[in-house]
């Protein structure tokens, strides 16, 4: 019915604007009440409507998350299906991220892969170091990652781990360089299916160094979580074979 047409148009996702676009409209609007508009005709009254619309939506784009952004998808590694979603939170300033991974392994190996910190660099992919601090049953992981072969960033956490054995493994950042996040928390679940499978859980909710734009480091982690997963799964099975061998 029309009632209905309506009702869906209203819900239709708009694309944000360019930045020129918003640089425009962001210096119209800026002229405006310091005589910008030096003729009070329809033309220039127009023209304000136009950019102050523009420019709301503009800014609505980067500072409310939006859950058009990024849909839930799931994504194929090799014969690996993640399920993933990430949105933007904390007024546009940080993101937040979930998936999850089915591995044909029970939680123990898994559990065993995911706990092996300093060989984390031989199957996640741009860790580039990973060396951790053990005193009096507190767990410290000092990671390096890789965040752009071109520019040749790094950045570098320093990382409190909270480990309940076969359960939940909590990631929470201490410091880190000027490159790295500003704020960190990541979580890994272990749970276990009817026939002693594992499916392997991530979530993370982190706040990017300010001179990376969010929806840049948004599609990086969309890339990169999945893969890490997937290599996760690949590398249980690979030491659950060695162990039954």
């Amino acid at each position: 019915s029309g009632t209905d047409e309506m009702r869906r148009q209203s819900f239709r996702p708009v694309a944000a604007p360019g930045p020129c676009v918003l640089v425009e409209a962001a210096l119209l609007l800026l002229l405006a009440p310091c005589g910008g508009f030096t003729t009070p005709n329809n033309a220039n009254v127009r023209a304000f409507r136009v950019a102050r619309a523009t420019a709301t939506r503009g800014i609505a784009s980067i500072l409310v998350p939006s859950p058009f952004s990024l849909p839930n998808f799931a994504a194929q590694f090799g014969d690996a299906d993640v399920d993933f979603t990430t949105s933007l939170v904390d007024f546009g300033l940080g993101l937040r991220s979930h998936g999850k991974v089915l591995i044909e392994a029970p939680v123990h190996t898994v559990w065993d892969v995911v706990t092996d910190y300093e060989r984390h660099p031989e199957f996640i992919p741009n860790i580039l170091s990973s060396r951790v601090e053990r005193d009096s049953g507190r767990i410290i992981l000092n990671q390096a990652g890789l965040l752009s072969r071109k520019l040749k960033l790094r950045a570098d956490m320093r990382l409190a781990v909270t480990e309940r054995r076969h359960k939940e493994l909590h990631l929470q950042r201490i410091s880190g360089s000027v490159h790295s996040f500003v704020n960190f928390k990541a979580k890994y679940g272990f749970v276990t299916t009817s026939n002693d499978n594992c499916i392997l859980q991530y979530e993370v909710q982190a706040i990017p160094c300010p001179i990376f734009p969010v929806p840049l480091v948004q599609r990086k982690v969309r890339r990169e979580v999945p893969r890490m997963l997937s290599s996760l799964r690949a590398a249980a099975i690979e030491r659950m074979a060695a162990d039954d061998a």
